[in-house]
């Protein structure tokens, strides 16, 4: 991954040495599980400052697994004051298979997500965001059930605003993938329900409508901002477009469950031993 661009590094309140420090704390913070606190002046003061600290830090992310689209939804970037979706990577350390079990660093938050998450076919190429229709749903290998798990290097999530979410690796916590379902349109995905589950019992029911553009209206705008930022998309890789039932804290030891009616499968995830 190169740089996201030296004019947009060097646009920090803070300077681009003081920038730099912040992000390389990041990614420390990152890799640890540590938790960071950011003095005065530090914290990004708008959104493109807040994503050339992402991507300073995300240089020592290692070989990323999937993707995070966060402020999809056009409320959710109002109340964030954000004038645009962002995303997040995700590391292979941090994305886990149907039935996950988890602990430490995941279990400070234990809030979830259920999410979509789109398959990559192939590496994506420069010009692939403005593919038409048919040849846009073959650059996906498949359609996933996922949890997504927001997460924080700081003390609260939130804690610095929506700039401070966009530069903390979109607030990357962890993703859990449901099995693989063969996509050949998106159409039937955006009206049918997602239903969310605490030991058994719903706590959410939702869609993908309330999604700017449905369950993958968000990915030709991701694709344009991950490589115009530098970053190589590549097979194999799962990308995350919202959520469909909100953001709900869950219950230390219960089965949490994210079932996809249109995709006739579900997902699941169990976070143990609270931090």
């Amino acid at each position: 991954m190169r740089s996201s661009g030296a004019t947009r590094e060097q646009g920090c309140v803070f300077g681009y040495q003081g920038m730099i420090a912040v992000a390389e704390a990041l990614s420390r913070a990152f890799a640890s599980g540590a938790e960071l606190a950011l003095r005065s002046g530090e914290a990004p003061q708008s959104q493109d400052e807040a994503e050339a600290l992402r991507d300073a830090a995300a240089r020592g992310a290692g070989p990323i697994k999937a993707w995070k689209l966060g402020a999809t939804i056009p409320a959710v970037r109002r109340d964030l004051g954000l004038s645009r979706q962002f995303f997040g990577p995700l590391p292979a350390s941090l994305v886990f298979e149907d039935g996950a079990e988890l602990d430490g660093f995941h279990t400070r938050l234990r809030g979830v997500e259920s999410e979509y998450g789109f398959e990559l076919a192939r590496d994506v190429a420069p010009g692939d965001a403005e593919l038409g229709p048919d040849a846009f749903v073959r650059l996906f290998a498949g359609v996933r059930p996922t949890i997504e798990i927001p997460g924080t290097r700081f003390a609260s999530l939130g804690q610095y605003g929506g700039f401070g979410l966009v530069a903390d690796f979109g607030a990357a916590g962890g993703l859990v993938l449901g099995p693989a379902r063969r996509l050949e349109t998106f159409a039937h995905l955006d009206a049918a329900s997602v239903r969310l589950s605490f030991a058994g019992r719903q706590v959410a029911c939702g869609s993908a409508e309330a999604i700017e553009g449905g369950a993958a209206g968000p990915l030709r705008v991701f694709l344009r901002q991950a490589l115009e930022a530098g970053y190589k998309l590549q097979a194999g890789q799962t990308i995350v477009t919202g959520s469909c039932t909100g953001y709900l804290k869950a219950p230390p030891g219960e089965r949490v469950e994210a079932a996809f009616d249109a995709l006739g499968a579900s997902v699941s995830v169990t976070f143990r031993n609270p931090s």
